[in-house]
C-alpha cells in the first residue's frame, strides 16, 4: 500500500500515461487508521493488486474526481456522508455487487455503496471542561461558558462529509433557526480532522467527533470525553464507490466486493470500531446502541446545507 497527500498525488498522477492492469488507486477521505487496517487486509487477500491510496478533504476530492471526470486518475472514491454521493451520482459506475443483498441499505441505482454507520456525539476537552460541566443535551453547545473555554468548533460542510451530517441532521432534528445559531457561534474549521484535533488539542472547549475515533481516544488515555446528547445525535452512513470509466474497474469491484464482504465489515467492526451496515455484523463493544438514542439523520441534500452554511457564515 502507497499512501499519498492529494497534492503530492497530482503531481505523480500527472506523469502517469497508462495505469497498471495490476494497481488500483483510492481517493480517500479517511485517514490512515480507517483505511490503513482494510487496505492491508485486502492486499494480502489480493497479492495481485497494489493500492495506491490518496488522502485529501471530502470537498476536496469530489472536485478532483469532478475536474477529472473525462480522464478518470482513480478508480475508487472512499469516504463522505452518501448524501454527497447522490449529488455527483454521474461520476459513478453502476456495479451489481455481489453483497448488497446483505445490506442494511443500498442504492437503488448502485452508484454508491454503504461502508460504514457512526453516530457523531459530542466531544469536550477534560483539561479545559470540568466533568460536572459537560453538557447533556446538544442546544447546551450555544452556552455563553464555552467562550471562557476557547469555543465551540464545527467542521465546515462545504469541505467536510461529517460537516453535512451534522449540519443537515441538526436542522432537521431542531430547526434551521438553532442551526443558524449555532453556525454563529462556532468557529468553522476546515474539514472534519481539525475539528477533532481542535477538540483534542485544547484549541477548543467542545466540538463534534465520530464516534469510532472518540473511542479510540478516550481509550488511549487523551484528554477527551464523548456526550450523547439526550435532545438529539447526529448519525452518518459512510460511503465509497466506482469512478466512472474507472482504469483499473475490474479491480474496483474486486475491492467493494471486500468492503461489503462480511469479512471486510467484521475487520471494520473489530479494528476500526466502525458499526457495520450489514445485517449479520454485530456492532462493536462499548458503544451505545443506537436504538437507545435519538437520532438525527442527514435530511437535505448536500448542495442545499453547503448553500445555506455558507449564506449565514458570511452574514455573521
Amino acid at each position: 500500500m502507497k499512501t499519498l497527500g492529494i497534492t503530492a498525488a497530482i503531481g505523480a498522477l500527472l506523469m502517469t500515461t497508462a495505469a497498471s492492469a495490476s494497481n488500483l488507486t483510492v481517493y480517500s477521505a479517511h485517514g490512515d487508521e480507517i483505511f490503513g487496517p482494510l487496505v492491508s487486509a485486502f492486499e494480502e487477500k489480493h497479492p495481485e493488486i497494489d493500492v495506491e491510496v490518496i488522502v485529501g478533504d471530502t470537498g476536496a476530492l469530489f472536485q478532483r474526481v469532478q475536474a477529472e471526470a473525462a480522464n478518470p486518475a482513480a478508480d475508487i472514491q472512499w469516504g463522505g456522508a452518501i448524501q454527497s454521493f447522490e449529488a455527483f451520482a454521474e461520476l459513478y459506475e453502476a456495479y451489481d455487487s455481489q453483497e448488497a443483498a446483505a445490506l442494511r441499505l443500498r442504492d437503488p441505482n448502485n452508484k454508491w455503496f454503504p461502508f460504514s454507520l457512526f453516530a457523531q456525539p459530542l466531544l469536550v476537552n477534560t483539561d479545559l471542561v470540568a466533568e460536572g460541566d459537560y453538557p447533556t443535551t446538544v442546544k447546551e453547545v450555544l452556552d455563553p461558558r464555552w467562550n471562557d473555554t476557547r469555543g465551540l468548533v464545527l467542521a465546515d460542510p462545504n469541505h467536510s462529509g461529517t460537516g453535512v451530517s451534522i449540519v443537515s441532521g441538526l436542522a432537521s432534528g431542531l430547526g434551521w433557526e438553532f442551526m443558524t445559531d449555532v453556525i454563529k457561534t462556532a468557529r468553522a474549521t476546515p474539514g472534519s480532522t481539525p475539528m477533532f484535533e481542535a477538540v483534542r488539542d485544547g484549541e477548543a472547549a467542545i466540538g463534534w467527533i465520530n464516534e469510532d475515533l472518540g473511542a479510540k481516544w478516550e481509550a488511549e488515555g487523551l484528554p477527551v470525553k464523548m456526550v450523547y446528547p439526550t435532545d438529539g445525535v447526529t448519525v452518518q452512513v459512510d460511503g465509497l464507490a466506482i469512478i466512472a470509466n474507472a482504469p483499473n474497474a475490474d479491480n474496483a469491484k474486486t475491492f467493494i466486493d471486500f468492503i461489503l464482504s462480511k469479512e471486510g465489515q467484521t475487520l471494520s467492526t473489530a479494528l476500526v470500531n466502525r458499526r457495520s451496515v450489514r445485517t449479520d455484523v454485530t456492532p462493536p463493544e462499548g458503544l451505545p446502541a443506537l436504538d437507545a438514542l435519538k437520532l438525527f439523520p442527514a435530511e437535505e441534500p448536500a448542495d442545499v446545507i453547503k448553500a445555506k452554511f455558507t449564506a449565514i457564515l458570511e452574514a455573521k
